[in-house]
Parts: structure tokens; C-alpha cells; sequence
């Protein structure tokens, strides 16, 4: 299950009166996909719909919609815990390569995985700025990144990409 997945249900047991547009709002899901989850939820049986009147439903998560997300919900986590983990022992590997006495780079604009990194900085008791502006960045610093995207940008600089192995990970477990 999907992180949006978890989202649309999650919104659900909070308020069974939401109506598909307000999902999409909280949830950041477009109207299409939203759609497209109630629809998978209801087959599942893990979503029932009432309808309220000629234009209004209500979508009420089932025992079994409960039991899912919790399901989901501690799969994520799990998923999440390792990908910590291996970013962590990616940190640690480029620490022993460059050294503990400097001053990372962090550059990418995803704040979830910035502020996990800087969690396992802060823990490790590595320096670290975070920079955004290429133009910004002495070449003699080493740039941790985390989106692949973004490796164009960083020619010419000492760069490590953080989620290589995670991304080696997934791939051989999936």
C-alpha cells in the first residue's frame, strides 16, 4: 500500500462526512485519484458508502478498513525504520571516506528526507549546512544529495548521493 493510500484512510477515520473534493484538498491527491482509491477501498470492502442524499455520500471505513491501515500503517513504518537505517550506514560510510572534521553539504529540497539526515548528523555530531544554490557550494565540500535528479546539477563537485544503496536495497527486495 501506497503512502496516499494510507492518507485517504487515515482522513476517512477521522471524518466519515468528507466529501471526495475534501480529500483531495487534505490529502494532496488529485480528484482522479482519489476517485480511483474509493473505488479500490469500496471493492475491497474496506470502505462502505452511504449515500445521503441525491448529490452527498458519506464514506465510512469498515472493521476490515480499520484493520488495513493499521496493517499498512505499521508497514510504512517499517519500511521507513529501514530506509533510516541504510541512509545511516551510508552516512557513516562517506564519514570514514572524507572524514568527521568538516562541514557537509546537504542539498535537496524533499524536508522529510532532509530532516532525517540531519537527525542522523546531529546523532553522528557531523557539521552540516543545508544549501539549496549550487553557486553557494565550495568545491571543496562534500555534497550529500538524496534526489537523483539533482546529480546534474552537482557536476563538478565532491558529491555522494545518499540513496544509492537504499535504492539497491528496494530493488532486490521488490
Amino acid at each position: 500500500m501506497q503512502d496516499n493510500e494510507i492518507l485517504i484512510l487515515e482522513e476517512l477515520e477521522k471524518n466519515s462526512n468528507i466529501t471526495q473534493r475534501g480529500l483531495s484538498e487534505k490529502t494532496g491527491l488529485s480528484l482522479g485519484m482519489v476517485n480511483i482509491l474509493l473505488k479500490k477501498f469500496i471493492k475491497k470492502g474496506f470502505v462502505k458508502i452511504e449515500r445521503l442524499n441525491s448529490k452527498s455520500f458519506r464514506y465510512i471505513l469498515t472493521p476490515e478498513g480499520f484493520k488495513e491501515k493499521s496493517k499498512k500503517t505499521i508497514e510504512y513504518m517499517k519500511i521507513y525504520y529501514r530506509r533510516t537505517l541504510l541512509i545511516k550506514q551510508n552516512i557513516e560510510r562517506i564519514i570514514q571516506t572524507y572524514g568527521r572534521n568538516r562541514t557537509y553539504v546537504l542539498f535537496g529540497k524533499d524536508k522529510e528526507m532532509k530532516e532525517i539526515i540531519e537527525g542522523i548528523l546531529k546523532e553522528l555530531r557531523v557539521n552540516y549546512i543545508t544549501e539549496n544554490d549550487v553557486e553557494k557550494i565550495e568545491s571543496t565540500n562534500v555534497v550529500l544529495y538524496w534526489n537523483v535528479e539533482d546529480k546534474a546539477k552537482l557536476e563538478g563537485l565532491k558529491c555522494e548521493f545518499l540513496m544509492e544503496y537504499y535504492s539497491n536495497y528496494f530493488q532486490e527486495k521488490h
